[in-house]
């Protein structure tokens, strides 16, 4: 039986790498179909993989495709970047999808999230291009909640009609994504409200700026996984081959596991991957695997 990670999805990117330089759109790539469990409409997410039996991996994860034609990061709308999300989010036609492939979607009831993004900017005499499969951890550094609370908080203090007002929101509730888009009816009203959340990616988590990231080189792609059993502060400032990378690399819960993920799809790949350590300025250390796609 095929295992099923986030680990194999991008060794299979891996081997068609060439592709994310070319003109193609993302949601027209030759993802591998027999890790997919479900794919998406309009709404979140665009791939679910498939869930393993048994064994060290779980499977299962969600995977929402982004693509800009600029190298900045296209909007996340009408759901926050989040590291985890309950499988209940589904619609329909996804957890349908699921049973007909004979899983059982609550056995696994909270999902990781990953972002697939890509950037491309048209400059002479070739255009340059950045692929990221990335943890939405990497986007979540403080809960969906929190922010969705504190923002409230900002609203209602600028919207004050006297300036000793000081609201304190985040003492009394906690503003959660579902009841902030849910349908509201006013008495009185003849129509009902629905408020849309939208969240664009601050510049000093733009992973597709070279000043911001310049360890995400142009012409690449590339895996960000958090990863808590690197060392938190250390900065590699180099990326190393495959077979000369450092005990506290090696050791890692990421490398030991994208190594499991190559042995058993193709073991030459990781002659076309450099690693390294990338620390996010506010959320820890992430695992680093790159290869160029020319």
């Amino acid at each position: 039986m095929t295992t099923v990670s986030i680990f194999h999805f991008f060794s299979h990117l891996m081997e068609r790498r060439g592709y994310f330089g070319q003109d193609g759109k993302l949601e027209d790539f030759e993802f591998p179909e027999h890790l997919i469990a479900a794919r998406g409409g309009q709404g979140f997410p665009d791939l679910v993989l498939k869930t393993n039996d048994s064994g060290h991996f779980t499977g299962g994860e969600f995977i929402e495709i982004k693509e800009a034609q600029s190298l900045q990061i296209s909007s996340f709308n009408s759901t926050l970047p989040t590291t985890m999300k309950p499988v209940n989010i589904l619609q329909r036609k996804m957890i349908e999808q699921l049973h007909e492939l004979g899983e059982t979607p609550e056995d696994l009831p909270d999902r990781e999230v990953y972002y697939l993004v890509r950037g491309r900017k048209k400059v002479n005499p070739a255009p340059i291009s950045k692929t990221v499969l990335v943890s939405g951890r990497f986007f979540e550094t403080i809960s969906v909640d929190e922010l969705l609370t504190r923002a409230f908080d900002q609203v209602a203090r600028e919207s004050a009609k006297s300036s000793n007002f000081e609201p304190a929101l985040s003492d009394e509730i906690s503003v959660q994504q579902r009841a902030f888009a849910a349908s509201r009816r006013v008495e009185g009203a003849s129509v009902s409200v629905r408020f849309r959340v939208m969240a664009q990616v601050d510049p000093d988590a733009n992973l597709l700026l070279e000043n911001r990231f310049p360890a995400i080189r142009d012409n690449t792609l590339n895996l960000l996984v958090a990863d808590e059993s690197l060392p938190s502060g250390v900065e590699f400032f180099e990326s190393f081959d495959w077979r000369d990378v450092p005990v506290e690399i090696e050791d890692s819960y990421a490398f030991s596991n994208l190594e499991i993920a190559f042995n058993e799809i193709n073991p030459q790949l990781k002659t076309a991957t450099t690693v390294s350590v990338l620390q996010h300025p506010k959320n820890g250390p992430f695992f680093l695997a790159q290869s160029s796609i020319y």
